[in-house]
């Protein structure tokens, strides 16, 4: 897998950056200024598309390499073509607050009897250190039933990450399985075609 990303001097509107293939990138944090560059989408979206979390190499025109994780994405909500992305320069000694994507495995036994999985929460944010970062964060919830629920809390510990999303903050429960109601329309015409039917009899 690729991880290096090569900056470039923005130049024009971002419009047109994105119509020559290349996406607005700002560079922050390590006790630099906010920078602003563009950077290829295509080798944005690979990297977004094996390991949003990987540590990556930014090199910076005419002034050398740092190590960079990319932070935020914004997309556009239709076509989900990339629009800008934030990265945050990093001290690979220094611990680093991110988010991590989880990744829920295994058919909860409560789906599998009608139930309805309703997820709440779809990353945690973390404390760690550079190295010790991940893709995702698997979470087996093939035991979960009917009525049960998933909290922080829950989550096993992990070697090297503190997390900072509060303990009982919900991830995923399974609900009841919902009750089809019978139209409005449909229940007010049935008491009236028994009695429509009661009258005929009685003739």
């Amino acid at each position: 897998m690729n991880t290096t990303v090569r900056l470039t001097e923005r130049s024009g509107s971002n419009s047109s950056q994105r119509s020559k293939g290349f996406v607005p990138v700002v560079v922050y944090g390590a006790g630099s200024d906010t920078q602003s560059f563009s950077a290829d989408a295509k080798t944005l979206n690979d990297i977004l598309g094996k390991n949003p979390r990987a540590i990556l190499k930014v090199e910076f025109p005419g002034s050398g390499s740092k190590n960079a994780v990319i932070q935020e994405v914004q997309r556009q909500p239709l076509s989900r073509t990339l629009l800008h992305v934030d990265l945050q320069q990093i001290d690979m000694k220094a611990d680093l607050d991110t988010k991590v994507a989880f990744h829920f495995t295994g058919d909860p036994i409560g789906v599998k009897s009608g139930g309805v999985q309703q997820v709440e929460l779809y990353e945690l944010d973390i404390r760690t250190l550079p190295d010790k970062l991940e893709a995702n964060l698997e979470v087996d919830i093939s035991g979960l039933d009917i009525g049960d629920q998933l909290l922080v809390s829950d989550l096993p510990k992990h070697e090297g990450w503190e997390i900072l999303t509060p303990e009982d903050t919900l991830i995923v429960r399974i609900s009841p399985p919902l009750v089809m109601e019978e139209p409005a329309d449909e229940a007010a015409a049935a008491p009236a075609e028994e009695a429509a039917e009661a009258g005929k009899s009685e003739e």
